[in-house]
């Protein structure tokens, strides 16, 4: 017992040393941070083995104990059989003797006894002294960036985060080596905190990630993550992250293409690469999808300031009304959009103390969301392998105001809802088309909105079935998605109208779709979209007038509904304003290749000088504009690609503009009933010119003052 004794005075010393060294550590460094911890775990793995011990002996002498009380039993009993068996005639020596034996028994049980509850309350007081087990201890961190850690940008998000956390008790340190936009120096400190036992070290930037690559293997017991990025090299001790920055910057270019009323919004990038791209790409998405035009540059320098600045001069110098970048080097573009007080936006953190007076608004990343995981997932044993990314969904991504900005509380709803959509869960959306959707018209038109809608988060999964230009086919197939579940099913056709009136209610669950039309047939869960086709057609009819110089204009259509119609309508219009003379023929088909090239040959033949036509069947006819060397006009799609000697300019539909509303109303609850349409006023249209085209200058002019008169609601086409 003194040996034990012995040992539980030294336990309760080194709990009192460790005590003592664990109030003095807000004054040590890593270093002795690492040795109290190292220290403690030791003291308590000693006082769990003390425990054991103390257990185990206090097992063996109760067993002792009842060893001896037995043996007195059984003296006590022998003692009782010869009294018995001598029938009161025993020699008192005997007896004596027995007395003896008996006493001796007893007194040893005794012992015994005394000896178990000693060692039992020797094996409590040892368990007592036992450190309770307080879970996975927190991890040191350390983490390289390559700007200042108060840069209010890109690297002030993770080193925030990384406080958040520290102080939260995930971490119990926080190390940082900030301004390594030098790889080389970057690789050095990386190495170093992976030497020095660090837990988790992170390089905070996308030309960091060869780095991770190159030294994690040496370090398999050391977790590295970096970010942005979902590349984790296949390494196990290597993790990613990253951010859907397109949401925030979506949500905030729709209140951006508010408040330039018209006039074009400025983006200043990066590199483009990673967060920055994305962001720069929602950015003007959003501004899109609000109506407006957005320009952006890249500066190839995530740390030039002065670049920065020169961009936002630049835009502000050629009427650009707003402005917005990403990275560390945005504090230049930020004082210049103040100094000319232009509307500023800001992502990664929150820059309005830099200009009060100007920004509107700020996306912030709050990488700890998924830094939580990241570390739990260390703590539970996994070292790296996965990638974990920040959205509005799982709040990483939030969007803070400047309350002193004076926003329009429209502007600010209009965010709002998108960001709201955002945390909404992204539907499984379907689509039937009649042609292929490659075909560099109607078709492709609709399917490369859905990719667009499903790269932004918006939709979860995008199933098509193209060809079904027999309309029975695509009734199986819209019935087939509406019973497998999908939340959104597309009819992409003038053709199919009636197949959903049919098929529609009897999946009330079921969200429907189809277009070009306006008709929703009084079903709670259609809706309709359309296209004022008729505007890019006129728009292109005044350059056509101009190219032709007098000679006559030939426009192929396939059957004369839906935007087909609008557009050989709308062409003939701008051709005929702009002093020529149009001719049409529809070719009732908008499949058929061959009657398409056939009606384009035609025309040619008789003197025809410019060609246009709608519908996927048109490719047959740009090829044999292209033989001859007629100029085309392409309209749904752009199709450059096929004809790049000969088309001109291309009217693009961008159905995703109206799409994201009608999957926004579907989110918010609203099944249906609704008539969407697209225009150059809500950037749903936009003309994309062919740049190898030598088009003259005044045929140039004509289009975009007539875009700029249907944006602004000055021009109307005179059909539809």
């Amino acid at each position: 017992m003194t040996k034990r004794l012995r040992w539980l005075v030294v336990v309760f010393a080194v709990f009192g040393l460790v005590a003592a060294s664990c109030g003095d550590d807000e004054a040590d460094d890593g270093a002795d941070t690492a040795a109290a911890q190292a220290e403690a775990e030791a003291a308590a793995a000693a006082a769990a083995a003390e425990a054991d011990a103390a257990q185990a002996e206090a097992d063996a002498a109760a067993a002792r104990a009842e060893e001896a009380a037995a043996a007195a039993a059984e003296a006590e009993a022998a003692l009782a059989e010869a009294m018995d068996a001598a029938e009161g005639t025993v020699d008192p020596e005997v007896v004596a003797e027995l007395e003896a034996a008996l006493a001796e028994a007893e007194a040893e049980a005794a012992a015994a006894e005394a000896e178990a509850a000693e060692a039992a309350a020797a094996a409590a007081a040892a368990a007592a002294a036992e450190p309770e087990d307080t879970g996975p201890q927190p991890l040191r961190a350390a983490v390289v960036t390559p700007s200042a850690e108060n840069d209010l940008a890109f690297s002030q998000s993770i080193v925030d985060a990384l406080h958040r956390m520290e102080d939260a008790g995930l971490l119990s340190e926080v190390a940082i080596t900030p301004g390594t936009f030098i790889v080389e120096d970057a690789g050095v400190a990386l190495r170093n905190y992976a030497e020095d036992g660090y837990d988790l070290v992170i390089a905070h930037g996308s030309q960091y990630g060869g780095l991770l690559e190159e030294i994690a293997p040496a370090f398999p017991d050391t977790a590295f993550a970096w970010g942005t990025s979902v590349e984790t090299f296949g390494q196990p001790n290597i993790s990613a992250y990253t951010t859907r920055s397109d949401q925030g910057g979506y949500a905030m270019g729709l209140a951006a293409a508010v408040i330039a009323g018209g006039s074009p919004v400025g983006i200043v990038g990066p590199i483009e690469v990673g967060d920055a791209k994305l962001f720069v790409d929602g950015f003007r998405a959003g501004v899109e999808a609000g109506g407006g035009t957005a320009n952006a540059v890249y500066t190839d320098s995530f740390a030039d300031v002065q670049l920065a600045a020169e961009a936002a001069q630049s835009f502000i110098d050629n009427g650009h009304a707003v402005l917005t970048g990403t990275a560390q080097m945005t504090v230049g573009a930020i004082g210049v959009a103040r100094e000319n007080g232009i509307p500023w936006f800001g992502t990664q953190s929150n820059q309005t103390s830099v200009a009060p007076e100007i920004v509107v608004a700020n996306q912030v990343y709050k990488w700890d969301v998924v830094l939580d995981d990241l570390v739990r997932d260390i703590q539970g044993g996994s070292m790296g392998g996965s990638a974990y990314t920040i959205d509005f969904s799982n709040g990483g991504l939030v969007l803070e105001y400047n309350d002193a900005y004076d926003l329009p509380a429209d502007v600010r709803a209009a965010g709002d809802a998108a960001v709201a959509s955002f945390m909404a869960e992204p539907l499984r959306a379907a689509v039937v088309t009649p042609s292929a959707e490659n075909d560099l018209a109607f078709s492709q038109s609709i399917v490369d909105a859905l990719h667009r809608m499903e790269d932004a988060g918006l939709l979860s999964e995008v199933a098509i079935t193209p060809g079904t230009f027999i309309v029975e086919d695509a009734g199986v197939a819209l019935r087939n998605y509406a019973e497998d579940g999908y939340d959104l099913v597309i009819a992409h056709g003038s053709q199919y109208g009636g197949l959903l009136e049919e098929i529609a209610p009897a999946f009330p669950d079921t969200a429907f779709a189809w277009g070009t039309s306006v008709e929703t047939f009084g079903q709670p869960n259609i809706s309709a979209y359309t296209t004022r086709s008729d505007q890019g057609g006129y728009a292109m009819g005044l350059a056509a007038a101009v190219i032709a110089g007098g000679s006559p204009v030939g426009i192929v259509g396939p059957i004369e509904v839906g935007d087909a119609k609008l557009f050989v309508d709308g062409f003939r219009a701008g051709v005929e304003a702009g002093g020529g003379t149009a001719n049409a023929v529809y070719t009732d088909s908008f499949a058929d290749v061959q009657l398409a090239a056939e009606a384009a040959q035609s025309f040619i033949d008789n003197g025809h000088a410019v060609l246009t036509g709608t519908a996927q069947m048109t490719v047959g006819a740009i090829g044999v504009a292209r033989e001859n060397g007629i100029p085309w006009f392409g309209t749904q799609s752009n199709q450059t690609s096929v004809g790049p000697e000969v088309v001109v300019a291309n009217q693009v539909y961008k159905w995703d503009v109206v799409l994201d509303d009608l999957v926004r109303d579907i989110q918010a609850g609203s099944m249906g009933g609704s008539a969407y349409t697209i225009d150059f006023a809500n950037g749903g249209l936009v003309i994309e010119y062919n740049d190898a085209y030598d088009l003259p200058a005044d045929a140039r002019a004509a289009i975009d003052n007539a875009v700029a008169g249907f944006t602004d609601g000055s021009l109307s086409t005179g059909v539809g």
